[in-house]
């Protein structure tokens, strides 16, 4: 009762439909007693009917329905036979290494000295099942040279590499494979590859030591960089080609506002003036005490003084923060300068409480 593996691919097993039928119901038969006392009458009834459906399914080269009732009926209840049938699906599907993970769990596992003959049948025919799919399983080594010390991810058909498996050989299924490597402040670097039954290959990868548009790797594309004394990059470029860029879009907003502040400082410090000049002359006509200095004109002084304050000290208030919102949009006016290189750039915004300005070297 030998199993024989044509091809593990297509996983074409000559085995007689019916024996996949007979092996499962074997299974529900035999299930180890003690066991089968902690499962209900519905667990082993269902696990039964998916194991027979699964084996029909195998038998009928329909390989995914048939790793999806076998997977189904090894959740509900586990048995070597159900991983001979999950590996052989498997293979049959072209996921060779998970087949061969799946064989490998099946001959490793200890079976008791009276376990039924099924089990021990199961577990031999793994053993030479697995042997033939060895040969079939391919090996690629994936390089990734260039780009300095640059960080960077890679995915092989959209799943995670690990980085310790990375310029050695690792196990794959045979086909096509798509590898992305995603250096970090760069567009991805992408390769493909095909691979035969048990074929052995290398996949090699290049970071550019360039940014798309053939501008040098700069400190902010790489975050391995070693930054300059004072904190300050050593050459900074936008790719922009106009004069509008994100940075200096958010800067003529910020000035805009800013002049905006200024203007309302302007028009409070104005009616300021005006209505303390009017408290000043009302206060004038007091002195000396006149028959004109009543209650009533000293309470309207007084009101006029208060009225005064408040309106400096909004224009106070406006000009600081429109003030500060002028210099800090301009100054990223002219840091977003679009392509430009700044060496040991120096920018300090300044307020005294009247005028502003800017204060560094270029």
């Amino acid at each position: 009762m030998a199993a024989v593996l044509t091809h593990p691919l297509d996983c074409k097993v000559s085995r007689p439909r019916s024996r996949f039928v007979a092996a499962a119901l074997a299974l529900a038969l035999l299930f180890p007693a003690g066991r089968a006392a902690a499962q209900s009458d519905e667990d082993k009834a269902a696990a039964r009917v998916l194991a027979t459906q699964g084996a029909e399914a195998l038998g009928a080269g329909k390989y995914t329905e048939a790793l999806d009732l076998v997977s189904r009926a090894e959740q509900m209840f586990h048995a070597p036979t159900h991983l001979l049938l999950i590996a052989r699906s498997q293979a049959g599907v072209g996921r060779l290494v998970a087949a061969k993970e799946t064989y490998l769990k099946l001959t490793r596992e200890e079976l008791a000295p009276g376990a039924p003959a099924a089990f021990k049948r199961a577990q031999q025919e793994g053993k030479d099942e697995m042997a033939a799919l060895d040969a079939n399983i391919a090996s690629l080594r994936i390089a990734v040279e260039g780009g300095g010390q640059q960080k960077f991810t890679v995915k092989m058909d959209d799943q995670p590499v690990s980085p310790a498996l990375l310029g050695v050989y690792r196990p794959v299924d045979p086909g096509k494979h798509e590898i992305v490597v995603y250096p970090v402040g760069q567009g991805p670097v992408k390769g493909s590859i095909v691979l035969k039954n048990g074929e052995k290959n290398d996949l090699k990868l290049t970071i550019p030591d360039v940014v798309p548009g053939g501008v040098p790797l700069s400190a902010i594309d790489n975050p391995d960089a070693t930054p300059k004394p004072g904190g300050g990059p050593d050459h900074v470029a936008s790719s922009g080609g106009g004069f509008l860029t994100p940075l200096r879009i958010a800067g003529l907003g910020a000035a805009v506002v800013g002049l905006g502040g200024v203007a309302v400082g302007a028009v409070f410090l104005g009616k300021g003036t005006s209505t303390q000049g009017d408290a000043d002359a009302m206060q004038t006509a007091c002195e000396p005490v006149t028959k004109l200095c009543t209650k009533a004109l000293r309470d309207q002084v007084r009101v006029l003084d208060v009225d005064a304050a408040h309106q400096k000290t909004i224009a106070t208030v406006g000009f600081i923060a429109g003030g500060a919102l002028l210099v800090g949009g301009v100054t990223m006016i002219v840091l977003g300068k679009p392509k430009a290189t700044v060496t040991g750039a120096t920018v300090t915004p300044w307020f005294n409480g009247t005028v502003g300005g800017l204060a560094g070297s270029f």
